[in-house]
């Protein structure tokens, strides 16, 4: 009797264990999954509650730079010209889950922005984007930029 409780006891122990092994700390093996969002993205479309935009639809062409030197930082280039940097903040830190592969970056001045990685096997990453929206108060961002990865 003692043997068969100890044996039960070691199998409820193990699947409780065992359904805690999958990471959402925002880690892979490989490193923080925000090493996923550097690299260069073109805009692709954007979504609406009202509408889809894509190609000359939108009326400009975008390209997001997201680079690590000394810190992170995101250029937006339209029409290859330059329209904003925002430079991530330390503390707080980007909150990273490795389960629904999302990150919420928190920059300077206030603002924040969701992104959620798509990979792809053989083919580029999608990024899906919030607007840049205020850290505090402000309304629920309805518009949903996607991103392709340039290789």
């Amino acid at each position: 009797m003692k043997t068969a409780t100890k044996l039960c006891f070691t199998l409820i122990c193990l699947s409780l264990l065992a359904g805690r092994c999958q990471r959402d700390d925002g880690l892979t093996a490989g490193g923080p999954i925000t090493m996923f969002l550097l690299g260069t993205w073109k805009l692709d479309k954007i979504v609406t509650p009202t509408k889809t935009l894509v190609g000359s639809q939108m009326g400009f062409t975008e390209k997001l730079l997201i680079v690590y030197n000394d810190g992170h930082f995101e250029s937006t280039f339209r029409n290859d010209t330059l329209t904003g940097t925002e430079v991530w903040r330390i503390n707080p830190a980007p909150i990273a889950k490795t389960k629904d592969m999302t990150v919420s970056i928190t920059y300077r001045y206030g603002l924040k922005r969701l992104y959620k990685i798509i990979k792809q096997t053989g083919q580029p990453t999608l990024l899906e984007a919030s607007a840049y929206l205020p850290e505090l108060g402000g309304d629920a961002d309805t518009v949903k930029f996607f991103y392709k990865e340039v290789w």
